[in-house]
């Protein structure tokens, strides 16, 4: 009996000096203190998702408590961070920590065109961050003394290489969304570039103009595969014209579908067209060189079948339809002047 009792005041001393220790390391040995911070993040966090679970319709509350409880961990952080094994060499982590958590809230918080900000904006955050911690833990009072800190070479040299690394990011980010709303660009002959530079060499289907034109293709093969060929070279040009601007809203329109102007030479015969899909490209080249991408194209008739519901059995009906056959998309050179005469005799 004494054993069991034994085990069992064993048992719960273990357990009550766990959670003694568990209490120490949770509890800040001060009120003022980076724990202080951690612990009314984690409870803030712990409310946030009570009244989330107790009332769904809450959204804007919890989404308050939630960001407060993250500049409760942010501050909490920060202050950690100043502390060693986060100093290296004297210096300390903690600003570009510090404004990376605050960059990731302002990066969910912003709207999807705006989440860039947030990036650029890190390098000078932290050196604002930076800034601040240098004038708290001056033990001079002197405004001056203050000011002269802030505008030793050695920080005035991290305030530009902060703000160096700030006009990099911008510059990445624009040359992005530039990519983005003119993705021909990008596409060109980037070897002379100074700061892009191409991981994988571009094919020619690569080109936005080579998806209209495949698409185009695609799209006269469908609509003429159950009609007789029998448009005038009038109207057939309009109707090309009209599947080009169907076809770039289908893959998403971009300011650059401003550039991608179609020519269409036709030569009409007995048996249907022969004809030529050219999109020039009036925008801006690596080598200011004009070109065009040009898929050349037959259109025939040939006799299809369509099941009539007319005829007793339901028959298979012969009927001449359009058959379209191109080759593949070719990017050519043309200089200006060339490109005027090959106008006027279309």
């Amino acid at each position: 009996m004494k054993e069991i009792w034994k085990s069992f005041t064993d048992l719960f001393k273990g357990i009550t000096d766990f959670l003694k220790n568990l209490l120490d390391l949770l509890l800040p040995p001060k009120f003022w203190h980076w724990q202080t911070f951690l612990l009314l993040s984690v409870m803030l966090l712990l409310v946030s998702l009570v009244v989330a679970e107790v009332d769904s319709n809450r959204e804007l509350e919890v989404d308050f408590i939630s960001v407060l409880s993250w500049l409760f961990l942010t501050f909490a952080v920060g202050w950690l961070t100043t502390q060693k094994p986060f100093l290296f060499g004297g210096i300390s982590l903690s600003p570009w920590i510090t404004a990376g958590l605050i960059c990731f809230l302002l990066y969910e918080k912003l709207e999807s065109n705006l989440k860039y900000v947030a990036i650029v904006s890190w390098p000078i955050i932290s050196v604002c961050i930076a800034a601040i911690i240098l004038v708290l833990n001056t033990p001079e009072e002197s405004t001056d003394q203050k000011v002269n800190l802030l505008s030793k070479p050695s920080f005035v040299i991290l305030i530009l290489v902060n703000f160096l690394v700030s006009c990099w990011l911008g510059l990445y980010f624009m040359i992005q969304g530039i990519v983005q709303q003119y993705p021909t660009m990008g596409e060109d002959d980037l070897s002379k570039s100074t700061f892009v530079y191409r991981l994988i060499t571009p094919s020619i289907n690569d080109y936005r103009g080579a998806k209209i034109l495949n698409l185009m293709e695609e799209r006269l093969n469908n609509d003429l595969a159950t009609q007789r060929v029998d448009l005038s070279v009038p109207n057939m040009k309009l109707k090309l014209q009209n599947i080009k601007d169907e076809v770039t809203k289908e893959i998403s329109e971009v300011k650059e579908d401003d550039f991608w102007k179609l020519q269409t030479p036709i030569v009409a015969n007995q048996s249907g067209y022969q004809l030529d899909l050219q999109l020039f490209w009036e925008g801006l080249t690596a080598k200011n060189e004009s070109y065009y991408l040009s898929k050349s194209c037959k259109i025939e008739e040939k006799v299809g079948q369509r099941i009539s519901g007319t005829t007793s059995q339901n028959e298979a009906v012969p009927i001449r339809v359009g058959n379209v056959e191109c080759g593949a998309v070719e990017k050519k050179s043309v200089n200006p002047e060339d490109q005027q005469e090959d106008v006027k005799k279309i």
